[in-house]
């Protein structure tokens, strides 16, 4: 894998694809109008136009996870009790939720935000509901720990477009300290790899099948080997910034790799991400993926049209306009957001 096939929408996550782009190859299996829709995508990533409705459900269905990952929000149940409220999407909302999407014509989505997806009991009815509906793009990442081998054959016949594992580590001893409470990473392995075999056995073209790496200070030494690990055994390997999941600094400044830091505070940011989706956080309609959104809520679930409303709303209009000028500062969320991302050297750690 080399720079020349990578790519990135948001310039947190990176993704290094082997033999040719992703999104090339999807749309070589998925046809034109996978085509079509990421032309639309690349579209609404540059600002350039604002669709009528969302190109990407992100549905952050609950907030269960059998991992107790202490730079994730989910590793303290008092943060998610104050940025979280409401009741968890069940398979009836889901349903609402998709089938809104699929009257506009929505061609992705993901049922997974801050949780660990397969501890969602029939996961693959949720995926196939949504593929049946008319998504050609379906994602989820996952952290390969309940992806047994009946539950990999569901998910292959689902019409999952896109499979990553979040790993986070290359060595046992690493994989233990960043993933705490995790099942050992031979075991993950193990669960990743027969997924592979099953879908080759099946002659399966998808799902694409990915793994992740939160690039943190704790792992940072082990990037290279983690990608020389997995590069010629999956399709694609992501490589992410780290990004606190609160505003606590404080807390969360250990995490943050050495080339993160910047030697001055970041006055030029766009955030493409109110341009591309919605996140649906149990009953609330958010802009963006970031935990501590409250404030930036633009709607709630329920009501018949309700996406389709919060996204042509004022207040997302309004965001959508401090973001296109470049003045993410203005709003104090995209403010602390951007500055967590990428903070300042004068910020000191343990």
């Amino acid at each position: 894998m080399t720079k020349k096939s990578s790519y990135t929408t948001d310039g947190k996550v990176v993704t290094l694809s082997s033999e040719k782009d992703v999104n090339l190859r999807l749309a070589e299996i998925i046809g034109k109008k996978f085509s079509d829709y990421r032309d639309e995508w690349d579209k609404a990533n540059n600002m350039e136009i604002v669709t009528d409705f969302p190109l990407f459900l992100h549905l952050d269905m609950n907030q269960e996870c059998n991992y107790k990952c202490p730079h994730c929000i989910i590793g303290t149940p008092a943060e998610v009790k104050e940025y979280y409220e409401g009741d968890y999407i069940n398979f009836d909302s889901f349903k609402k939720i998709i089938d809104e999407g699929s009257e506009h014509n929505c061609p992705s989505m993901e049922p997974q935000g801050n949780n660990e997806p397969f501890l969602i009991k029939d996961l693959h009815k949720y995926i196939e509901y949504a593929h049946n509906k008319g998504f050609i793009d379906i994602m989820l990442n996952n952290n390969g720990s309940a992806l047994t081998s009946k539950r990999s054959s569901q998910v292959l016949d689902s019409g999952l477009t896109r499979l990553r594992f979040s790993l986070d580590a290359h060595t046992p001893e690493t994989y233990s300290k960043v993933r705490v409470g995790s099942i050992p990473l031979e075991r993950v392995i193990r669960n990743i790899e027969t997924f592979l075999e099953l879908r080759a056995k099946g002659n399966y073209k998808l799902p694409l099948v990915g793994v992740s790496f939160c690039k943190m200070k704790q792992n940072e030494h082990e990037l290279d080997d983690f990608i020389n690990f997995w590069k010629n055994k999956v399709d694609m390997i992501s490589v992410q910034t780290y990004v606190p999941p609160t505003p606590n600094i404080d807390k969360y400044k250990i995490y943050y790799s050495t080339d993160q830091l910047n030697s001055e505070p970041i006055n030029e940011f766009k955030c493409v991400q109110p341009f591309q989706r919605v996140v649906i956080k149990n009953q609330s309609i958010a802009p963006c993926c970031v935990s501590f959104n409250k404030n930036l809520i633009i709607g709630q679930i329920g009501k018949k049209g309700a996406i389709h409303k919060a996204w042509n709303s004022e207040k997302m209009n309004n965001i959508r306009d401090l973001h296109k000028r470049g003045e993410f500062y203005l709003d104090k969320t995209c403010n602390d957001c951007v500055n967590l991302i990428y903070p300042n050297n004068q910020i000191p750690r343990n």
